[in-house]
């Protein structure tokens, strides 16, 4: 089973796709397997932490800011915010492989795409065999 999407950036920070990831292998049908999900985005993470745990993403959003402070001087020949956001989403994973196992996917918790800038929408793609 193969889904692409593309989620609208505006006003998104943390998009929570857990659900349709394990929507996309039970579907597939799939005993014993694996899921594979790509961002395609290239200012767009994607992480997995543990459940109801919004204070480890948010954290992860403080460490990057910190780590990479918004600026002004970028060397790509687009806008500030595009620059700065394929920077942290090169920090960040920009895809996860889970097990499929019994007919579900096995996740550590909750996957997010973090959109790291709203000037492109997030795009990613969940792929079970």
């Amino acid at each position: 089973m193969f889904v692409q999407r593309t989620v609208s950036s505006k006003d998104l920070k943390n998009c929570d796709i857990t659900a349709e990831i394990r929507n996309a292998a039970a579907k597939s049908g799939i005993q014993e397997g694996t899921c594979s999900v790509t961002v395609l985005s290239e200012s767009t993470g994607i992480v997995s932490v543990p459940e109801n745990r919004q204070e480890i993403l948010d954290d992860i959003w403080d460490d990057l800011e910190r780590i990479l402070p918004p600026r002004t001087n970028y060397q790509a020949a687009c806008s500030p915010e595009l620059a700065a956001g394929r920077s942290k989403a090169a920090f960040v994973e920009s895809s996860k492989d889970f097990i499929i196992h019994e007919g579900e996917v096995l996740t550590s918790g909750n996957v997010y795409l973090l959109a790291f800038s709203y000037i492109e929408d997030c795009s990613y793609t969940i792929k079970c065999c």
